[in-house]
Order: structure tokens, then C-alpha cells, then sequence
């Protein structure tokens, strides 16, 4: 059976790695169905992971997809989700 560390499902370059941001886009999306507050803390915390994943990507661009997932999940999710019309 495959161990991963909590680290993995974040910072990995694997497949592994895209769980993280998944996880965040649904928490996300979940937290904004309950009270919009909550919906802009989760789209701060989103933020400070894609700005994270910049900071990665200047090491090695391998890291485009996470923050890729990140901003269209929170894009679709979130943003869409707090604009009152």
C-alpha cells in the first residue's frame, strides 16, 4: 500500500500533487453553499496557495497545473457564487 505524506497531496509533481488543490476547490465550493462569508475566507486561502505556487513555479515550472486547478476551480466555485445579481 502507497504512503504519502500530507505535503505530497500539495508539493508533489506527481499525480498525487492535484488533490491538494481539488480538495481546496470543493472546500471551497462547499463553504460558499453555506454562508458567503465563508466564501471569501476560502477564496483568501485559495489565494495564498496560488501565490505559493508562484513562488514554486520560479524554481520549476512543473507547477503550473496546481495553480491552473486553483484558479478556474475558484474561479467557477467561488467568485461566480458571491456576485449577488
Amino acid at each position: 500500500m502507497m504512503q504519502t505524506d500530507f505535503l505530497d497531496l500539495f508539493l508533489s509533481t506527481e499525480m498525487i500533487g492535484y488533490i491538494g488543490p481539488l480538495a481546496l476547490v470543493v472546500a471551497g465550493y462547499y463553504l460558499v453553499q453555506k454562508d458567503k462569508g465563508l466564501g471569501v475566507i476560502a477564496f483568501i486561502v485559495q489565494s495564498l496557495f496560488i501565490a505559493q505556487y508562484f513562488e514554486l513555479v520560479d524554481a520549476t515550472p512543473d507547477y503550473w497545473w496546481q495553480i491552473f486547478i486553483l484558479i478556474f476551480g475558484m474561479l467557477f466555485t467561488v467568485v461566480f457564487q458571491l456576485w449577488d445579481r
